[in-house]
Formats: structure tokens, sequence, C-alpha cells
């Protein structure tokens, strides 16, 4: 606000809802939210409330996009659109890049890995929707005595999100994983 900015995406944690009528009689949100700079405030009325207000639950991370205002010496923040956080990251990530010392960990990487259908959108087994978001490249890069790198980029797309990146951060032998 300080450099004129009125509006922007802003990731958070929800902490707290509370509903209120107006004084029209239609209902608002008062949204407590907490990300790394601290605990803040923002409100929501009542159409925005009635679209998301399944997703602003406490212990949900979202993605929000805020204006702003400021009232005195207070800025008052207005929620105007809310996504999962890790919808939005899924839909930012274009792939994973997978550190390895030796070829040990292969099997397990790949059982982590989703392909995804190049014939449109199919369902996965877990019911997930293939190719509609999160999918990309992945490649591998073993790393090799003397600081040299070899990298692989596997053939095909894959679904990629952060709660896979961190599946396969989590196997033995992995030594880093980055997105792209």
């Amino acid at each position: 606000m300080k450099a004129g900015t009125t509006a922007g995406r802003v990731a958070a944690t929800v902490v707290s809802r509370i509903e209120r009528r107006t004084r029209t009689g239609s209902k608002m949100g008062i949204i407590g939210l907490s990300d790394p700079s601290g605990h803040f405030e923002a409100v929501i009325f009542s159409e925005g409330l009635a679209e998301h207000r399944d997703l602003l639950e406490p212990g949900t991370a979202v993605l929000l996009f805020l204006s702003a205002e400021v009232q005195g010496d207070e800025v008052r923040a207005r929620i105007q659109s809310a996504e999962p956080l890790d919808n939005a990251a899924a839909n930012l990530q274009k792939g994973l890049r997978v550190f390895l010392r030796d070829g040990a960990p292969l099997d397990a990487v790949a059982k982590r890995l989703e392909p995804v259908s190049q014939a449109g959108p199919a369902r996965s087994a877990q019911g997930h929707i293939r190719g509609a978001n999160g999918d990309g490249e992945v490649s591998v890069v073993l790393l090799l005595k003397r600081g040299t790198e070899v990298e692989v980029k596997l053939p095909g797309r894959f679904k990629v999100s952060p709660q896979i990146a961190g599946a396969i951060k989590a196997v033995p032998g992995v030594v880093q994983v980055e997105a792209l």
C-alpha cells in the first residue's frame, strides 16, 4: 500500500471465519488469515462468501486476490476471489527436476509419477482428472563424481504438484527435487 499498490495476490492460511449481517441484511465474512508476515483480516461480501464459503475454513491454505484501501491508520483488505493454494501451485508448476546420486531410487521415484494421458482428460485410479492441470515434464539428474551431472528428460508428461514433489523427495536416495 505504501508504494501505491491497491490489489494483489496473497497466499495465506485461513485462521478464522466470522459471518455477520450487514446493515442491508446480506451476509459478509470477516476472515482471519496468517502468512509469513503475520496475522491479518480481510472481508468478503455476500456473493463472494456464498461462492467461497467451503474454501474459507480454518486450516485451509488459499491463494487470494485482494483489493485494499487505507482507512485512517489501517489498511482494509477485501477478498475478490479465492482458490486452494495447491491448485494454484499445480497450475504454476511446469515440471520437476529430481536429483539422484545413483540409480537405486529410480523404481521408487517411478512409482510416484503419474503419466498424463495424451488422448485428453481421463481419470486416474484415485479419481483425479488427468490433463486438467498440473501436468509437466520430469527430468532426472544423476550427480556423478567430480561435479559432473547427467540430466535425462523422461518421455511424456506427468502429473506435477507440491504433494508429488514431496512424495518423491521422501524417497531414500533422492538428494533434491526442484519445481520448474
